[in-house]
């Protein structure tokens, strides 16, 4: 009695080459998804102002879910399975709202909207982190400020990108705070 195998040998070696291929589509790559998060920001103090943020606006290259990578002057990649977890704006809102309520709080109240002009990422390297914002107060004075800050991230992994981004949003709530605590 002879075998399968050497009765359909073409046969089963296209059985065999199909299930390989269906099976190298069935799996795809795990997608990782990153939060930025606020900081202890020690002494951090608006003068007794509690903070709302407003409305805030980010770069179109990175008003995606994909991390955006500045791998030269001119050009960019997108990490497709590294992702934000929420977007930009609302993670930025969050955790600049988050670093502003560990400051001191009293009655009346400032809005703070954030226009954030550069928000790079380069893995292995730094972040930087370039913004302008407007307090708006309870008495509709209005003060404007704009800070930049380049964060070292010089570890290999895109967590490292996340806590550097972090660090460089608490520099940015401090100035923030500074700002609305030096009343005119």
């Amino acid at each position: 009695m002879t075998s399968l195998a050497r009765r359909y040998p073409v046969a089963l070696t296209a059985l065999l080459a199909m299930t390989l291929l269906l099976s190298a589509c069935a799996t795809s790559p795990t997608t990782y998804f990153y939060t930025l998060e606020p900081l202890a920001a020690a002494g951090l103090t608006t003068g007794g102002t509690p903070v709302r943020v407003g409305q805030v606006t980010v770069p179109e290259l990175v008003d995606r879910p994909q991390m955006v990578l500045r791998s030269g002057a001119n050009q960019v990649s997108l990490a497709e399975q590294r992702r934000w977890a929420e977007s930009l704006r609302s993670a930025i809102a969050r955790v600049v709202a988050a670093n502003l309520a560990t400051a001191d709080s009293a009655t009346s109240a400032s809005t703070v909207d954030i226009d954030v002009v550069r928000f790079d990422s380069q893995l292995g390297v730094a972040v930087d982190l370039a913004a302008n914002w407007r307090i708006r107060c309870a008495t509709g004075i209005v003060r404007r400020g704009s800070m930049s800050t380049h964060e070292p991230a010089p570890g290999s992994d895109y967590a490292d990108l996340a806590a550097a981004h972090s660090r460089a949003l608490a520099e940015l709530s401090r100035n923030i705070a500074a700002a609305i605590a030096a009343k005119p």
